[in-house]
């Protein structure tokens, strides 16, 4: 992808965050300007090298590249110090486009997610605020624990349906497709 970009060349490829790490130790990135980083690699989420790049190299430019369209992520990934945030679903030019910006010392956020962070930054889901309301936090908690959605709704006394309802919100506004996801995004977000 790089390789595409005028008067850019790429310096290494990295399928994991290990190898990235060595990299960074031994010196081997210090000419790099320009990370283009998935958040999904084996074994880890990208996210955590960002602080790791940004402190070997403060002035290096990340733009994140993932199928990640969750807000909350995009919201994480700005806060720790990313220069773009783009889909994977992006045309090739537009791929082109951000990373020629990054590089350039500007910001990208996906169009697609630009309205989400938006609306975020102007309501109380932003700067570490839960966006689960306290039953749908204490349901997450329990299924945490294991129970089963009928151990949950006798433990808070309401009915299946409830635990039921709670549950589908919790992974609506977690953006998750089932309860091991959601108490994974609720543990890396610090809401449980």
């Amino acid at each position: 992808m790089i390789q595409l970009s005028n008067n850019m060349s790429c310096t290494a490829s990295f399928s994991n965050a290990e190898d990235c790490q060595k990299s960074l130790k031994s010196g081997a990135l210090s000419e790099t300007d320009l990370v283009l980083l998935d958040l999904q690699l084996p074994g880890q989420n990208g996210l955590t090298l960002v602080p790791i790049l940004k402190l070997a190299r403060p002035t290096i430019n990340i733009l994140v590249l993932t199928q990640n369209h969750d807000y909350l992520t995009t919201l994480e990934a700005i806060r720790l110090g990313v220069s773009g945030y783009i889909l994977k679903t992006a045309t090739i030019s537009e791929i082109r486009a951000a990373i020629q910006d990054v590089h350039a010392g500007g910001c990208v956020i996906d169009p697609q997610l630009s309205r989400l962070v938006l609306a975020a930054l102007n309501s109380n889901n932003f700067e570490g605020k839960n966006p689960l309301s306290e039953r749908e936090k204490q349901v997450l908690e329990f299924m945490a624990m294991g129970y089963v959605k009928k151990e949950v709704s006798d433990k808070l006394n309401i009915s299946y349906s409830a635990v039921a309802c709670y549950t589908e919100r919790i992974y609506t506004k977690l953006q998750v497709p089932n309860i091991t996801a959601a108490v994974a995004a609720a543990i890396r977000k610090g809401l449980i």
